[in-house]
């Protein structure tokens, strides 16, 4: 199968195009990478759907309208169609809608995709949200990967109310094998890395529970280097999984539950240990620590310091859990039943 995925607009990295299991510029023909990729043969979140299958596109139409001044010509079986921002203003329809897809791509399914949705979404832009509204009953579909406290959010709740489209669900996806084969080892260093995530409010208590754990069982806990000069993201993503991935322990309390939680699924790939946090992959993968109650979770943290054999398991049920939940194959079998 042949899948795209067209945004109207979005500010990170460029058009590019996935053959055999490799991102090239779509423009440049290079080997491609930008800041949420792991290599040209590994990205995260939603831009997995093109390594599906042998061949996938993921088109930015502003981009290519400024640079090409049309549409790429592609022999495609889906398209996945993110139309989220300036493409929901009423000047930019001709340019962005449904029907101009069609016209391009006349035997293909198009398939509303939703990326985002803010919390404050529909209300700071009730007249984004009525073109949006639109643009899904154009559609053949409406996709969401599937996110069970997203359902339950009102902007889904208002969406789900007003579409006469149906809507379908897909679990996310990532690339555990490449993960697994690129990062992975048995023989962890025993202590623990203390994880935070770029946006302040999700930090919670992480560090400082991170060193009372340390100090009180003499375990050392590393981190990743900040400084005041510096960009939160100054390493590469191979990079700072290269840092935390010898650790045995990975604490990470994020208090989001509205958050997937791409890190824990990256940590039980390479064969790690997620300690507190309440993202949705905490608790598919993690579940006996998935929560910020400090109490639980130092007695799990004793449990698992003491007891190899229940190290083991834990780790295990992560994989298998990952291998249920977030594999490719999942994925493909679940597009397939779908869209086939």
């Amino acid at each position: 199968m042949k899948i795209a995925w067209f945004l109207d607009n979005t500010i990170i990295g460029e058009s590019f195009y996935v053959k055999n299991g490799k991102a090239f510029g779509l423009l440049s023909k290079t080997p491609y990478v930008h800041k949420h990729f792991v290599s040209p043969e590994c990205s995260t979140a939603g831009y997995n759907l093109l390594w599906l299958w042998d061949e996938g596109y993921y088109i930015k139409i502003n981009e290519l309208e400024e640079k090409l001044f049309d549409l790429p010509d592609l022999d495609l079986d889906l398209i996945f169609y993110s139309c989220e921002r300036n493409g929901l203003d009423l000047e930019n329809h001709d340019r962005f809608s449904v029907e101009r897809l069609r016209k391009k791509y006349p035997n293909t399914k198009i398939i509303g995709y939703i990326k985002e949705m803010g919390k404050n979404f529909p209300m700071h832009r009730p007249d984004r949200f009525e073109n949006r509204i639109k643009f899904f009953n154009q559609c053949d579909a409406i996709h969401l990967q599937d996110n069970s406290i997203l359902r339950e959010t009102p902007a889904f709740k208002e969406i789900s109310k007003q579409v006469k489209t149906k809507i379908n669900f897909s679990n996310f996806m990532h690339n555990i094998e490449y993960y697994f084969n690129k990062f992975y080892s048995n023989e962890k260093d025993n202590c623990i890395f203390a994880y935070l995530p770029n946006p302040v409010h999700r930090r919670g208590r992480t560090y400082e529970f991170a060193k009372y754990i340390g100090d009180k069982y003499n375990i050392e806990v590393r981190y990743k280097p900040l400084k005041n000069t510096q960009a939160f993201d100054y390493l590469s993503l191979k990079d700072f999984i290269k840092l935390w991935c010898p650790c045995l322990y990975h604490f990470n309390l994020d208090p989001e539950e509205q958050q997937p939680g791409w890190q824990a699924v990256q940590v039980a790939s390479v064969g790690s240990i997620n300690i507190g946090g309440r993202n949705e992959s905490h608790q598919l993968l993690f579940p006996e620590t998935a929560t910020n109650n400090e109490t639980i979770l130092e007695e799990k943290f004793e449990e698992y310091l003491n007891n190899p054999e229940k190290r083991f398991k834990v780790i295990q049920n992560a994989w298998n859990s990952l291998n249920k939940y977030y594999s490719f194959e999942t994925v493909k079998k679940q597009l397939k039943k779908l869209y086939e």
